[in-house]
């Protein structure tokens, strides 16, 4: 009997830690995938918000192309300063590895992700466009993302005039947009010829140079000059970002 009663509790507490054991394997398991879930989810957030500071940056820096070439600079520099935020981005992340690999847009009217379009249509256009694709690879999770960046400045330009004996009143409406949406012009300078071919001369104070802003992205200019029956105006733009577009148009009597 005594033989009995010590098998008896020998059972007992075998079937308690193999109980203990079983419940310790299920929290383990338990806590595991909590734990991935949860690197996972960092991981994941730490590309997404990385993605979300990347995209500002290829707008600010195909910003700066943009404007240095339209102001003189090589169309080079835009590859050369996509290369420079590639390099700078892949080497200041941390949590994985990084990469960042850009293309500068060669479909037409696009070149080297270049596109100048100073006509005489009344419609001027300077812009810059590439495609981007975003990799992240971390201890628990990987990140893909493909985008593209346009920037945009667009010029419009229509102007008429008005005939006060020898002297013409010349009023232009200009109207300014970055990426389709009006914006506002950091300077404007505008000129007229009243010859064809003939020399382009810029209206100034000495023309009761007059400028209204209305404030959405349209400027009234109005100036007087004496001229012949042909007149051609030119509107020389730059934008808040520096971003410089020019078009012609040939104003109609009224």
């Amino acid at each position: 009997m005594k033989r009995k009663s010590v098998n008896r509790r020998t059972s007992g507490q075998a079937l308690i830690i193999t109980s203990l054991v079983i419940a310790m394997l299920l929290l383990s398991t338990v806590y595991y995938v909590f734990e991935i879930q949860r690197n996972v989810s960092k991981s994941e957030t730490t590309a997404d918000s990385t993605l979300k500071t990347v995209k500002p940056s290829t707008v600010n820096t195909i910003v700066s192309a943009l404007a240095n070439f339209t102001n003189g600079g090589e169309r080079e520099v835009l590859a050369s300063d996509l290369s420079r935020l590639s390099s700078t981005t892949e080497n200041h992340f941390y949590g994985g590895q990084c990469h960042l690999q850009f293309t500068p847009l060669n479909l037409s009217p696009y070149q080297d992700g270049i596109w100048i379009s100073w006509e005489n249509n009344g419609l001027g256009i300077s812009s810059a466009d590439a495609n981007f694709v975003f990799n992240f690879s971390g201890p628990t999770a990987t990140y893909y993302s493909e985008f593209e960046t346009n920037v945009t400045t667009m010029l419009t330009l229509e102007g008429t005039y008005s005939s006060n004996g020898a002297e013409k009143n010349v009023n232009v409406t200009c109207t300014v947009y970055n990426e389709n949406e009006p914006a506002l012009a950091n300077d404007i300078a505008m000129l007229y010829q009243n010859e064809t071919d003939g020399p382009w001369i810029k209206a100034d104070s000495t023309n009761s140079l007059n400028m209204i802003d209305y404030g959405n992205g349209t400027y009234l200019v109005s100036f007087k000059i004496n001229m012949q029956s042909f007149l051609q105006v030119s509107a020389n733009v730059h934008d808040l970002r520096d971003i410089f577009v020019l078009t012609n148009t040939t104003c109609i009597g009224v």
